[in-house]
């Protein structure tokens, strides 16, 4: 169902219908369970942590040294956390912190294929919604950071960083200029 069609259906309702509506989907699914608590309570520095700590348990999925962290759980989750309406700059933040959280976890674990070209990507989308919020300088110093601190091989912080600087370039070359 569409969300056009959802709003044309729940037009047609009185206000009882629709707060029958909402209970029984508050009751019957955990995602409207915790979307509607947090419409009620709106705490996004709890709702971060939360998050964080969702990709903090994913990234420890390991076997002998592998890494078990499915990259699709962890955008997931980030999607998730923008879908409440908390805000670019909250993501921005989420996006550092997962970033970060799995360039140290490198040194423990080894990484698949997918796992790395995803952190790449996210990098990537750090990036570009850095330039949204006009804050690139901020987030290509924090990812500079990851450099020289001692998280993570030197290696892996290194091709992180370029994949973002890559993306900083993308965005000057498709931003137009103005005359």
């Amino acid at each position: 169902m569409s969300k056009a069609s959802l709003k044309k259906e729940l037009s047609h309702l009185d206000h009882s219908q629709l707060v029958e509506v909402i209970l029984n989907a508050y009751s019957s699914s955990k995602e409207a369970k915790d979307y509607f608590e947090f419409f009620l309570n709106p705490d996004a520095d709890a709702l971060l942590d939360k998050k964080i700590d969702m990709i903090a348990k994913e990234l420890t999925r390991s076997k002998r040294g592998y890494s078990k962290a499915r990259i699709s759980v962890i955008r997931s989750a980030i999607k998730d956390f923008g879908a409440y309406g908390v805000g670019d700059e909250y993501v921005y933040k989420l996006m550092y912190r997962t970033i970060r959280m799995i360039v140290g976890m490198e040194r423990y674990y080894y990484y698949p294929d997918a796992l790395n070209n995803g952190v790449l990507k996210l990098a990537t989308e750090y990036m570009v919604l850095a330039n949204k919020l006009e804050c690139v300088a901020e987030a290509l110093e924090q990812l500079q950071t990851l450099e020289t601190e001692d998280i993570g091989r030197k290696g892996y912080r290194t091709k992180v960083l370029t994949a973002a600087r890559e993306a900083l370039n993308e965005i000057t070359v498709l931003k137009p200029t103005k005359k």
